[in-house]
């Protein structure tokens, strides 16, 4: 359901590493790197009407100390109203893995559905997608409470359904046989 707060705002959430880390004694040790710096996080996100009746999400979210940008546009209404939030999210870790995966078939993320459920008397995004790369396709699911600004509550649960198979085939991309070709531009 459109959220008429949402539209022009814009989110700077901030998901870097924890600066500190509670040691034995009490006292507060600082760590200057993550021990894997392959995380997908979200930097921040972006809604603007484009014109009357259309609307437009941008998506931004860092992997391996890369920003990489999605945006989508669509109707203001239901469906497409839910769906383009998703649809910005998954073109910002297309982009990712255009970068960074290095195996020999570029694997896929596919929005199936954007659904809003209620769960009591709460709304709640369902976001489903399907994951596919070269060997098999998984269906791959998770929810958010639609608190106060929708978009960012879909750009979030598409995150929190896709954020390990990505980090998963960044890995396995890496190791592959082909991870020491260097075929795409960078």
């Amino acid at each position: 359901m459109p959220n008429s707060d949402d539209r022009g705002l814009v989110s700077g959430e901030t998901s870097a590493s924890p600066q500190g880390q509670s040691s034995p004694a009490g006292k507060s040790k600082v760590r200057d790197k993550s021990p894997y710096d392959g995380f997908i996080r979200l930097v921040g996100h972006r809604v603007r009407e484009v014109q009357p009746g259309v609307v437009q999400v941008e998506a931004q979210i860092t992997c391996r100390g890369r920003s990489f940008n999605g945006a989508a546009s669509g109707a203001e209404g239901p469906p497409d109203r839910l769906r383009v939030p998703a649809l910005a999210t998954l073109r910002a870790l297309d982009a990712c893995l255009q970068i960074f995966y290095l195996g020999i078939s570029e694997p896929t993320l596919v929005l199936d559905n954007v659904v809003e459920v209620s769960v009591g008397d709460f709304p709640v995004a369902v976001v489903m997608i399907t994951a596919a790369d070269k060997k098999n396709s998984t269906p791959l699911v998770a929810a958010c409470p639609l608190v106060g600004m929708s978009d960012l509550a879909i750009i979030l649960a598409t995150l929190q359904a896709t954020t390990r198979t990505v980090s998963h085939w960044l890995a396995v991309g890496a190791r592959s046989p082909s991870a020491g070709r260097q075929d795409r531009p960078q």
